[in-house]
């Protein structure tokens, strides 16, 4: 398993970028349905400009899971440990049609730049 912390230290200062802050982002995108069962929504938007999202549980995530912005575009197709996706920009998290829960979380290291 790989250290987020580490990961992203070795990464800001690969492009030459101080963190000023930086935290773990708990997103909780939830399934609503109609009284018939219909899907109103099951998806979710953040504005993340000028912030950087590391993408920690992605092997936690429903396979199908769609995560986009506007830097990356992330389709959960196989669960892995070691996968670290970087999102910015808006980013948007869409569960898959055959998700039938309730609450999906997903996990970000949100990283704010000096």
């Amino acid at each position: 398993m790989i250290n987020i912390e580490d990961y992203v230290e070795r990464q800001m200062r690969r492009r030459g970028i101080e963190i000023a802050y930086a935290r773990t982002l708990p997103i909780v995108v939830r399934r609503i349905t109609d009284d018939l069962g219909n899907v109103i929504t099951s998806s979710i938007t953040y504005e993340a400009y000028n912030q950087y999202w590391f993408l920690v549980n992605a092997f936690e995530l429903p396979v199908g899971t769609r995560i986009t912005s506007d830097t990356n575009v992330m389709l959960i197709e196989a669960h892995s440990n070691d996968v670290i996706e970087e999102f910015w920009g808006k980013i948007n998290i869409e569960l898959p049609a055959s998700f039938t829960g309730s609450l999906c979380q997903a996990l970000f290291y949100q990283v704010l730049p000096k």
